[in-house]
């Protein structure tokens, strides 16, 4: 057995120690700040996750799980567009916050400098959406699974009404330059897909949809009373035509995917 001996070998000595205890070093500003920035950033990457299981597990209860994680997946190829257009012009915004049955939100923290920058955000969405629903479809071809079916027809059914040209839908931000001229046959594509099923000729209205209608109305009125500058709607006119060709040109798809896939397949979901 071996002796015991201190640490400080000067005790041996009968010397008093020299060495002092340690004070913990105080942080300094800097130090401080990137702790509540990595706090921040925990707390969106938790909020993102949480949202995106919480959706998950609302959708797989309401649909079955494969429908609902599928669908989950479906709209975050739908937001991650949003998210890359607004990197790509420089807009600090959130990351998506899944909310079931109405989607994922993400919020500005900056307006878009112009009528084209806007544009260019809300048509990315549709565009990454659009295609993860053509792709879903090929995958049902190749398998011969009705849920791939099922999530195209539902691809192409949100993105019909995600692109009704009202603000503050896809649609309506894509064609924001032209101002009324866009928003009065919104407002009436608005409530045909929102109150009127031309499937079974009848009209429907739930609590969800009235949800979503009071949401469209408040950002809708709140434009109309700020109004817009002439400068923000001063984009090249190049510019307009292509984003109101692609817009046309998605919306075609939308309405001819979600007929073809509902007639060949023999499924719908209204």
């Amino acid at each position: 057995m071996e002796p015991f001996l201190p640490n400080d070998s000067s005790a041996l000595l009968g010397k008093p120690s020299t060495i002092s205890p340690q004070r913990p070093q105080r942080r300094n500003l800097k130090q401080w700040g990137l702790s509540i920035l990595a706090v921040i950033y925990k707390a969106k990457v938790f909020l993102l996750f949480f949202s995106l299981i919480i959706s998950m597990l609302v959708y797989g209860l309401t649909f079955g799980w494969a429908f609902g994680v599928g669908l989950v997946v479906l709209i975050g190829i739908h937001e991650s567009g949003h998210v890359l257009a607004n990197r790509a012009r420089g807009i600090d915004a959130s990351w998506p916050t899944f909310i079931p049955f109405f989607g994922a939100v993400i919020s500005l923290r900056q307006n878009p400098a112009n009528a084209d920058d806007e544009a260019f955000i809300g048509i990315a969405g549709p565009v990454f959406g659009i295609f993860a629903s053509i792709v879903s479809y090929g995958l049902y071809l190749a398998t011969g699974q009705p849920m791939f079916a099922m999530l195209a027809l539902f691809g192409m059914l949100m993105h019909i009404f995600n692109l009704i040209p009202v603000v503050p839908l896809d649609g309506g931000r894509t064609v924001a330059f032209l101002g009324w001229k866009a928003w009065g046959p919104g407002l009436v594509g608005l409530a045909v897909i929102l109150f009127y099923n031309p499937v079974t000729n009848s009209f429907r209205l739930d609590p969800i949809t009235l949800i979503i209608l009071a949401f469209i109305i408040w950002n809708f009125t709140r434009r109309v009373r700020h109004g817009v500058s002439p400068a923000y709607n001063d984009i090249p006119l190049s510019h307009k035509w292509f984003y109101g060709l692609l817009w046309a040109f998605l919306m075609g798809v939308s309405i001819a995917g979600y007929i073809y896939i509902g007639t060949v397949s023999h499924i719908s979901l209204l």
